[in-house]
C-alpha cells in the first residue's frame, strides 16, 4: 500500500485504455452471467406497495406528488421517479424493471472500479469484480423494491468520484477559509467537481437515506492523505447539513401518521444488537452461505453475558487496529489499510444497525441488502491483500488460483440465490427452508395461497404464523379475512378484534372489521370503523369507497357521493369507486354522468361484469337497445352462469324483436336456476309473442 501522505504515482499512459476496456468488458460479462436468472424473475414481497399497487406510480401527476407532497410512504423521490417513468414503459412486465436493476448494478461496479483506481487501491479491479458477483448483493439487484439501494449507491459513488477530482482534494491543501480564493496557504475555491459531488450526494440521499454517512467517509479519505483541518470540515459542512436535513425528513416520513412501534428496545439492547449485527454482516461477507430473505429475529437480553461479547470484540478490534496503525507511523501499510476498511465498514452500517428503527426490523434486525454499501471496504481490503500476494513470484500462481476459485464460487452462489427470487412462492419456500421460524413468511405465504384459491393451505400457514408469534396482528387480520370470505363472520370479527388489540391504530383491521359489520347489516357500526380507519390513514382509497357504500345503504346519499369522489381523487384508477358513483348518479336521474362513470370503471377493469350489467341497464332505460345488448352480452361472456345478466339480455333482445335469441337466454336461465320466477314469466311472454 502507498504511504498515505506520499505524492500520488503518475497516471498510467494512454496506451492502457484498451486494456481497461477489456477489463471493463470482463466485469460486465461476469456480472451479467451471475445475474442472468433475474431477467426471468417476477415481483415479490413489497413490490406491490412500492410499484404495482402504488397509486402514485400510476397517477399522471405522480412525479409532482413524489417530490412536493407528503403522500409517499418514504421521501425517496429519485428512486420513485425512475419507477414512475418505467411504469409507462413496462407496466406490469417485471423483466423491464429487473433489466434496469441489473444495468444500475453494472453502473455501480464500473464506478467502484474507477473510484478505487483513483484512490490507488491495489487490486481495484478484483475488488470491483468481487462486488459485482458477491451473493449478498443479490437481494439488492434481484428485488425490484430495492431499486432504492441501487440508485442511492450509484449517486453515492458518483459523489465520491467527483470529490476525488476537486482541486481541494487533489492539491491536498488544508489552510484557509471555506470560500478563500486560490493562493498560497489557502484552500482552492470550490470548483465544478465540488458542486457536482454535493449534488450527487443530495440525489443519493433522495434515493435512500442509508448513504447519510458519506461526509464521514470523505473525512476518512482526507485523513488517509493528510491531517484533517478545520478547513476540511468547513468544506464538508454542506454535505453534513444535507445529510442531517434529509435524515430528519426521512424519519418524519417513516413515522408520521402512525403510532405503531416497530420494536421495543432500550439503548443497551440497541447497542448490543448493533455490535452483533456488525459481526453478522462480516461473517456473511466472508462466507456468504445460507443467505436468506428473512433471518431469525434476535431476542437481545443484556443479562446474558454472551450478548456482550460482540460489543467487547468490536471495541477490542477497533483498539487493536488503531494501535497497530499508530505503531506503523506515517508509512501506512497493512495496519492503516485494515483500520480504514474496518472503520468504513462500521460507519456505513450505522444507519441499519438498529439505533433507529427500519420497518423491516419488525421481522429481522439484519438483512443482506443492508450491507450493500458497507461491503466495499472489506472487498477492497481483501483485493489489496491479494494484490500484495500476487506480486510475490512464488505465491503468484496460488493467488491467481485462489481468486479464480473465490470468484467462481461467488458466481455460482449468486446465480442460485437469484433464482430464489423467481416469484413470491419460490422466495417464501426457500426462506422457510433456511429459516423455519420466520412467522412473517408463513403469513405472506398464506396470503398468496388464499389469493390463488388454496384456502385450506392458507389457513394452515396462518395458524403456523400465529403459533410462532401469537401477537402477530397481520396474521390475525389475514386469517379473519379468510373467515370473512368463507362466511364465518363471527370468527372473522374475533380475529379483526384481536388484531386491533395488538395494534390499536391498525387501519386495515378497522377497514376489514367495517366490511364484516357491513356484511351483517350493522351499517352504523361499519361507518364508525371506516371513519376510524380514515382518521389514521386519510389516503385510504378503499375505506373511502366502502364508507360511501355503508352511508348509501343508510340513505345518506349526499355523504356517500362525497366519499366516492374522494376515493377517485385519491386513486383515479380505482374502478369500484367509479362504479358506485355511477350507481348514485343513475339513481338521481343523471344518466349521462352515470354512463361516463360506468364506462370509466370498465376501462380500468375490463372484466367488471357488474359495471357491464348496470351500463347495459342505463342504455336500456335511455332507449339505446343495441348498446344495452352489447354490454349485457359482455357481462354474459364474463359470467356465463350469472342469471341476472342473462335475464337482462333476454329482455333487451325481446324488446328489440330478436325473440328466438331472447327465448334461448331465458331457457338457459331456467337450466341454471329452475326456480327463477322472472325467467318463467319472461319465457311465457316471449312464447306468447311468437
Amino acid at each position: 500500500m502507498p504511504r498515505p501522505d506520499a505524492p500520488l504515482p503518475p497516471a498510467k499512459p494512454a496506451s492502457g485504455g484498451g486494456q481497461r476496456a477489456w477489463l471493463a468488458a470482463l466485469l460486465v460479462a461476469a456480472c451479467v452471467a451471475a445475474y442472468l436468472p433475474t431477467l426471468r424473475n417476477g415481483f415479490v414481497w413489497d413490490d406491490d406497495t412500492f410499484l404495482t399497487k402504488n397509486a402514485l406510480i400510476k397517477a399522471p401527476d405522480g412525479l409532482y406528488r413524489f417530490w412536493f407532497t407528503t403522500q409517499p410512504l418514504d421521501y425517496w423521490p429519485v428512486t420513485s421517479s425512475t419507477l414512475w417513468f418505467e411504469w409507462r414503459l413496462w407496466g406490469t412486465h417485471a423483466v423491464g424493471y429487473h433489466a434496469t436493476n441489473l444495468a444500475l448494478h453494472l453502473g455501480e461496479v464500473l464506478l467502484l472500479w474507477g473510484v478505487l483506481r483513483r484512490l490507488r487501491v491495489p487490486g481495484a479491479w478484483l475488488a470491483a469484480l468481487l462486488f459485482a458477483v458477491h451473493p449478498v448483493n443479490v437481494e439488492s439487484v434481484a428485488w425490484v423494491a430495492q431499486r432504492k439501494n441501487l440508485t442511492a449507491m450509484l449517486f453515492y459513488l458518483l459523489s465520491v468520484h467527483w470529490f476525488l477530482r476537486t482541486q481541494w482534494y487533489e492539491k491536498g491543501l488544508g489552510l484557509g477559509g471555506c470560500l478563500a480564493p486560490i493562493g498560497a496557504g489557502q484552500l482552492p475555491r470550490p470548483d465544478s467537481f465540488y458542486w457536482l459531488s454535493l449534488l450527487a450526494f443530495i440525489l443519493a440521499m433522495l434515493s435512500k437515506g442509508s448513504v447519510a454517512p458519506l461526509p464521514l467517509v470523505l473525512l476518512g479519505v482526507i485523513a488517509w492523505r493528510r491531517r484533517v483541518t478545520p478547513g476540511d470540515v468547513a468544506r464538508l459542512a454542506p454535505f453534513l447539513l444535507s445529510a442531517a436535513g434529509l435524515v430528519a425528513v426521512n424519519i418524519w416520513f417513516q413515522t408520521h401518521g402512525t403510532h405503531e412501534a416497530i420494536r421495543s428496545a432500550d439503548p443497551i439492547q440497541r447497542l448490543l444488537g448493533a455490535a452483533a449485527a456488525i459481526w453478522f454482516y462480516l461473517s456473511k461477507a466472508i462466507a456468504p452461505a445460507n443467505l436468506t430473505f428473512v433471518y431469525p429475529l434476535w431476542s437481545i437480553d443484556p443479562r446474558e453475558p454472551l450478548w456482550w461479547l460482540p460489543l467487547l470484540a468490536a471495541i477490542g478490534t477497533t483498539a487493536a487496529l488503531w494501535l497497530w496503525a499508530r505503531r506503523g507511523g506515517s508509512t501506512g501499510g497493512p495496519a492503516r489499510a485494515a483500520l480504514f476498511a474496518w472503520g468504513y465498514f462500521c460507519v456505513m452500517l450505522l444507519p441499519v444497525l438498529g439505533f433507529t428503527d427500519v420497518y423491516f426490523m419488525r421481522y429481522s434486525l439484519v438483512a443482506d441488502h443492508y450491507q450493500h454499501l458497507a461491503i466495499i471496504g472489506l472487498l477492497a481490503l481483501a483485493a489489496a491483500g491479494w494484490e500484495s500476494l500476487r506480486r510475490r513470484p512464488l505465491a503468484a500462481p496460488w493467488a491467481w488460483g485462489a481468486a479464480a476459485l473465490v470468484v467462481g464460487a461467488c458466481v455460482s452462489l449468486t446465480w442460485r440465490q437469484a433464482e430464489s427470487y423467481r416469484d413470491e412462492e419460490t422466495l417464501y419456500r426457500a426462506t422457510l427452508a433456511r429459516s423455519p421460524g420466520a412467522w412473517m413468511v408463513y403469513n405472506n405465504l398464506g396470503f398468496l395461497e388464499s389469493g390463488t384459491g388454496r384456502k385450506a393451505e392458507a389457513a394452515r400457514d396462518y395458524e403456523q404464523a400465529l403459533r410462532l408469534n401469537p401477537h402477530f396482528a397481520e396474521a390475525h387480520l389475514n386469517r379473519g379475512q379468510l373467515s370473512f370470505e368463507q362466511g364465518r363472520f363471527g370468527e372473522a370479527i374475533g380475529d379483526f378484534t384481536e388484531a386491533l388489540r395488538e395494534r390499536p391504530d391498525y387501519p386495515q383491521a378497522l377497514y376489514n372489521l367495517g366490511n364484516c359489520l357491513h356484511g351483517l347489516g350493522r351499517n352504523p357500526e361499519a361507518v364508525e370503523d371506516y371513519e376510524r380507519a380514515l382518521r389514521i390513514r386519510p389516503d385510504y382509497t378503499e375505506a373511502e369507497n366502502n364508507l360511501g357504500v355503508a352511508l348509501a345503504d343508510l340513505g345518506r346519499n349526499g355523504e356517500a357521493m362525497g366519499h366516492y369522489e374522494r376515493s377517485i381523487q385519491l386513486d383515479p384508477g380505482y374502478a369500484p369507486a367509479h362504479y358506485n358513483l355511477a350507481n348514485l348518479l343513475g339513481g338521481q336521474g343523471r344518466a349521462d354522468e352515470a354512463v361516463a362513470q360506468y364506462e370509466e370503471a370498465i376501462r380500468l377493469k375490463p372484466d367488471y361484469a357488474d359495471a357491464e350489467i348496470n351500463l347495459g341497464f342505463a342504455f336500456q332505460r335511455a332507449g339505446r337497445l343495441p348498446e344495452a345488448v352489447t354490454h349485457y352480452e359482455r357481462a354474459v361472456q364474463l359470467r356465463p352462469a350469472d342469471v341476472r345478466s342473462r335475464n337482462n339480455l333476454g329482455v333487451a333482445l325481446a324488446i328489440s324483436g330478436r325473440l328466438d335469441e331472447a327465448q334461448a337466454q331465458f331457457e338457459e336461465v331456467l337450466r341454471l336456476s329452475p326456480g327463477d320466477a322472472s325467467a318463467h314469466q319472461n319465457l311465457a311472454r316471449v312464447r306468447g309473442l311468437r
